[in-house]
């Protein structure tokens, strides 16, 4: 970084978005240990088309406070937390934090250590932010896919309903947080890819098929690498289009999003996979002509049996590890594009899936 340059924010190009409430948001960046990978993390946050920095607020440990000097020169407020002895609780004391700073405000966006933002990282988030206002059943927007991988090469127009908070760089309801996430230790002590669990099922949570953050790869010796290189050492697709076009925020709302996905699934054509599909690392599909839907259908002994789609996820390159189920779920149906196809991996006992137009034995319930 040149010191001497001027630093100064990028105005917002869109005018019709002037009074959208995504950029009155409160930013929580929750900083780790690494000067470096925070120096970035701020470079692209300052790069967002209409950011602005009096709402930044970039939580500092007390022991590191080295780091406010970098903070002050971007503009943006370093706010000094109480000592911590692990990053979690550094991330719970910083969340309570910026709540008493913005006791009235009823969302936050929260950006965690080690990422980089995409260009169109709060476009997307205004572009959302009208069906997150109307449907309070969705608790936040994640913009970090874990099947946004180079090689699935998804869409950058396409947004999904999930069941789980994936985390890293998201929007978060004030709502939600007060009833999920305000007893921290009981959800979220541990890291967001060791799979957050709250109390009920009755929140869902947006992400785009393409993600809008870069996680930094990981390194160095960890009792997890396998499973952490697997999410964040493979190749990743993150988009670069400044003003995407969102193309299914109409259907996003829950009621909406249900029937939709449905009819889609019912209509889709159903994929028959190799016989050998489940030993191999992915399949070819991009030999299907584009613009297609597909649908396969994985037999569950239950809603929450998700071991046969565990080994249907390697056939198209998803996220897959033996230890844990499949990520991107969303009530037994993982949803995903790939070379301008759409394909939903749909479980038998899945409640958004009739089998009475498909070709195959579902076992009944």
């Amino acid at each position: 970084m040149n010191v001497d340059k001027s630093l100064s924010p990028v105005a917002l190009l869109n005018k019709t978005l002037e009074d959208n409430p995504i950029y009155s948001t409160p930013i929580l960046i929750i900083a780790g240990i690494s000067h470096n990978s925070l120096r970035m993390c701020l470079e692209t946050v300052l790069m967002q088309p209409g950011v602005n920095l009096q709402n930044v607020i970039v939580a500092v440990d007390e022991k590191f406070i080295e780091s406010l000097a970098l903070i002050d020169l971007f503009g943006f407020h370093g706010e000094k937390i109480p000592s911590s002895n692990v990053y979690m609780e550094h991330y719970e004391k910083a969340l309570k934090k910026v709540w008493e700073l913005h006791p009235t405000k009823d969302k936050i966006i929260v950006i965690e250590e080690d990422l980089i933002l995409s260009p169109d990282f709060l476009y997307t988030l205004a572009l959302l932010s009208e069906p997150f206002r109307k449907d309070e059943t969705i608790g936040g927007i994640a913009m970090w896919n874990p099947n946004s991988y180079e090689d699935v090469d998804g869409s950058s127009n396409l947004i999904y309903r999930v069941d789980e908070l994936y985390g890293l760089g998201y929007l978060l309801r004030r709502s939600f947080y007060d009833t999920h996430m305000k007893t921290f230790s009981e959800c979220c002590s541990k890291r967001v890819w060791d799979r957050w669990k709250f109390d009920d099922n009755s929140h869902s949570f947006l992400i785009p098929d393409i993600s809008r953050v870069f996680r930094r790869p990981v390194d160095g010796n960890h009792d997890n690498m396998k499973y952490l290189a697997r999410l964040f050492n493979r190749k990743r697709k993150t988009s670069l289009n400044p003003f995407p076009g969102l193309t299914n925020v109409d259907t996003l709302r829950k009621e909406t999003y249900d029937a939709t996905l449905s009819k889609s699934i019912a209509s889709a054509i159903l994929l028959k996979l190799p016989t050998k599909c489940d030993t191999l690392f992915k399949i070819d599909i991009s030999v299907y002509n584009t613009s297609q839907t597909f649908k396969y259908i994985y037999n569950q002994s239950s809603s929450t049996d998700y071991s046969n789609l565990s080994l249907i996820t390697r056939c198209f390159g998803l996220f897959y590890h033996e230890t844990t189920n499949p990520m991107g779920l969303y009530h037994g149906v993982l949803r995903f594009s790939s070379n301008d196809n759409n394909y939903y991996l749909v479980g038998s006992k899945s409640s958004l899936y009739s089998s009475s137009s498909d070709p195959v034995r579902i076992q009944s319930t």
